[in-house]
């Protein structure tokens, strides 16, 4: 938060706290204090009287008559209250000889000084250079405080004095306060560090001291922004500060917006935003003093053969809206790839003067830019990693001691540029992990113990190989959720598509032959009847690519000169080829309906899973991982082998068997409700496989995912990959059905488990009717297979 100071006058912040009624913070100006505060040159004159008194003074003239003259002049020498100002007036020349003590002739020119009352904004004296920007119409000051922290400053400073001066302290409290002064809305901003000298200024008791205990002052020094019981302890009404304070503005602009330069450039995404780069912009301006300078930055990768596969957001150079890369074979000979070249910054005082400019070149003098400076930027290994531009509208000012001044804030774009790079590379493999070759959070404590391994090889200086992932004795759980009849649902609606094509193009040939002899229309009719009559008797995948090229090569071509040729057949071939898909070359209502009703479903069941596993991984941590196809299958996998720490028992496996069961059953009842709302409603059948056994699962390199190890534990990968076609034994009947969960078990024990969990949820409500045990056809190379059945009551 910072306080503006336009021509003198205070502007109050517009977010102040709002204070309390009798609060100190109801003032106004924030520089003001309740302790009365008088002008007095008393401290002041008893300096030179003493200076007078020494050797080296001792025959100064002007000294000893400036002593006779004050002689004359009591009022000097007592307190002069802002009611008494008339001697200040009367007086004048002889206050302007005293106050060359303090502000000598010669430094007034350049010096911004002033001085004022004690704890004031008043000025009583200011130097020719403080007075031309005080009084400048232009002038606009950012202090970089709020007004209340500026009044608890000036407080503590204040009441510092009185501590030191009755209460036996040491406290030497000087908050450093720092102004930022535009002279104009075109000019630069100049940094001042305020600079305050009170070594004429002393604190008088107007009423006798009260008595404060250690614990009190601790409490004062311990709670600075307490200003109320600042002000309880030391009242105002007994304390006057008498004197004068100097006030002088030291110039550092340099060293503020060289470390501003640094903190902008140090930020996490210092060049990743085009409001940093503005910002950064605008500090170099000031420290370049260079107020239209123009400020370039991109990352670039040269050599070219080190290119990253993706592109950096770091483009900010000043031809990015013109060209993608000025390191491109088309531009070879540039500033921008001589700089890369050599890699060393290349100067062009004036662009203009160039005697063989180039593509680049003529580009930059187009957007008015003279003089341009270009730094490429190198990482460890000397590669360039990045370039920075200063260029100017103007020949010449951008010159060798811009460049010399750059030289020593170019590491910090050199390590900005590096961070962005790695911040960009980070993102995006959060991304890849995220979407592509995600580590379950489960199971990536794992794979960093065995990265940590491999890293410490390699830093011994060996050759090192990644150690296989591997998890034993670990529970597996599968269960799907499947659209039922799908694929025929799905070529019902490519066969519903095809037959709306083919006979909107049919009613256009019919059109033309009345209106025209035209042969070849009616020999393209004929085979559109042709294919009519078959595909409204029967459809098979075959039947889709044949109708799509007949329609390509006969059909289309022909309606389109059609469309061209004839007036009256313009519209409707426009409307015709208007409703086919892009893509496919077919009208796509009836399969876009499937798709979009598939989709739908397997988001909602989809994000129901991942919502439950949420919960379950709260009470046991476990690899979870899922699929989508026509309805979304899942699995899991519990055991003592995936835990970092913790313990795995048998009441987390049972615990995770039941919770599957309620969730198949909730996902029946999700998919029931949701069938309203989708074009196409569709039913899913639900399966769980009841394996067991536990097993090993290792994770594969080249395939970036877990799968079964050994080769007892692979006839669980066959029995999964094969019960969802499962038929119940005598080969007519499904063992899926819609609105059904069918359990899928190879030992009697099983079946007594899970027939307890089943009882379980027809008392919550969950499962209607019987339990159906039923026995199941052969698969192949699989026998032996048994299952249960039970309906859920929607």
């Amino acid at each position: 938060m910072e306080l503006e100071i336009a021509n003198g006058t205070i502007l109050p912040a517009t977010d102040r706290p709002k204070p309390g009624k009798d609060s100190v913070f109801s003032r106004v100006d924030p520089f003001y204090l309740p302790y009365a505060s008088k002008l007095c040159f008393e401290p002041l004159i008893q300096r030179i009287e003493a200076l007078h008194a020494t050797e080296i003074t001792a025959d100064n003239g002007f000294t000893a008559q400036l002593l006779e003259d004050l002689a004359t002049v009591p009022a000097l020498r007592r307190p002069i209250g802002e009611a008494d100002d008339a001697v200040l007036t009367e007086q004048a020349d002889l206050i302007q000889s005293l106050l060359l003590y303090v502000a000598p002739p010669a430094m007034r020119e350049q010096q911004l000084l002033k001085i004022s009352r004690p704890f004031r904004m008043d000025s009583i004296f200011e130097t020719e250079a403080m007075r031309e920007i005080m009084r400048s119409k232009k002038a606009r000051y950012v202090i970089d405080w709020d007004d209340n922290a500026i009044f608890c400053a000036t407080m503590v400073r204040a009441c510092s004095h009185i501590l030191n001066t009755f209460y036996g302290q040491q406290l030497n409290i000087d908050p450093p306060l720092l102004i930022e002064i535009e002279a104009g809305k075109n000019d630069l901003p100049r940094y001042y560090k305020v600079q305050m000298n009170m070594d004429f200024m002393r604190v008088v008791a107007t009423q006798p001291i009260l008595p404060l205990t250690e614990t009190q002052i601790n409490s004062l020094l311990t709670n600075i922004y307490d200003t109320d019981l600042w002000l309880k302890l030391l009242p105002p009404d007994r304390f006057e500060f008498h004197g004068f304070i100097i006030g002088n503005l030291l110039d550092i602009t340099d060293e503020e917006v060289l470390s501003r330069i640094k903190h902008n450039l140090l930020k996490r995404d210092a060049i990743l935003d085009g409001e940093n780069i503005e910002a950064l912009q605008t500090l170099l301006r000031t420290y370049f003093r260079i107020p239209e300078l123009r400020l370039g930055i991109r990352a670039i990768d040269y050599p070219g053969e080190f290119a990253v596969a993706h592109q950096y957001r770091i483009r900010f150079d000043l031809l990015h809206n013109q060209i993608d890369n000025p390191l491109d074979e088309a531009y070879t000979g540039s500033i921008y790839e001589r700089a890369c070249k050599y890699r060393e910054l290349l100067l062009v005082e004036d662009l203009q003067a160039l005697k063989n400019p180039t593509q680049l070149s003529e580009m930059l003098l187009a957007q008015g830019i003279r003089s341009i400076l270009v730094a490429p930027l190198l990482n460890q290994n000397r590669r360039v990693i990045g370039l920075v531009e200063l260029a100017s509208p103007r020949p010449y000012e951008i010159q060798s001691f811009v460049e010399m001044k750059f030289r020593e804030i170019l590491a910090l774009f050199r390590t900005a540029v590096a961070r962005s790079r790695d911040e960009v590379d980070n993102r995006l493999e959060a991304i890849i992990r995220e979407q592509y070759t995600a580590l379950h959070p489960s199971v990536e404590w794992r794979f960093m113990q065995a990265a940590y391994n491999l890293l410490q090889q390699r830093e011994a200086g060996e050759m090192g190989q990644a150690e296989p992932v591997a998890f034993e004795d670990v529970y597996p759980f599968y269960a799907q959720a499947d659209i039922v009849d799908s694929s025929n649902l799905r070529n019902h609606a490519i066969q519903s598509d095809l037959v709306a094509t083919l006979s909107s193009a049919r009613e256009m040939l019919l059109r033309t032959a009345e209106m025209l002899h035209f042969p070849l229309a009616n020999k393209v009719l004929l085979g559109l009847d042709k294919e009519l009559a078959h595909l409204r008797e029967f459809f098979n995948s075959s039947d889709e690519t044949r109708v799509l090229e007949y329609l390509r090569y006969q059909v289309h071509p022909l309606l389109e000169q059609l469309g061209k040729e004839r007036e009256e057949l313009r519209a409707p071939a426009k409307r015709y080829f208007g409703r086919l898909d892009p893509h496919l070359g077919v009208f796509n209502r009836q399969r876009d309906q499937y798709e979009t009703s598939v989709r739908t479903l397997n988001q909602r069941i989809s994000r129901y899973l991942e919502e439950r596993d949420q919960e379950l991984q709260q009470v046991i941590p476990h690899y979870f991982e899922k699929y989508k196809s026509d309805g979304v299958e899942y699995e899991m996998y519990a055991g003592q082998s995936l835990l970092r720490k913790n313990s795995f028992s048998e009441v987390h496996l049972q615990n995770l068997r039941l919770s599957q069961l309620i969730h198949m059953c909730e996902i029946t009842r999700l998919v029931d409700q949701l069938a309203p709302e989708l074009p196409l409603p569709l039913r899913t059948a639900q399966l769980i496989f009841a394996y067991t056994s536990p097993l090993t699962i290792s994770f594969r390199q080249d395939e970036k995912r877990f799968d079964v190890e050994g080769a007892y534990n692979v006839r669980y990968e066959i029995l999964k990959k094969r019960i969802d076609k499962a038929t119940v034994h005598g080969g007519t009947e499904r063992l899926t059905q819609a609105g059904h969960i069918a359990i899928v078990y190879l030992q009697d024990r099983d079946r007594e488990e899970y027939l307890a969990y089943l009882d379980y949820l027809r008392h919550q409500g969950l499962i209607r009717g019987e339990v159906e045990q039923l026995e199941l056809d052969a698969l192949q190379s699989v026998e032996g297979l048994r299952a249960l059945r039970v309906a859920v009551v929607i």
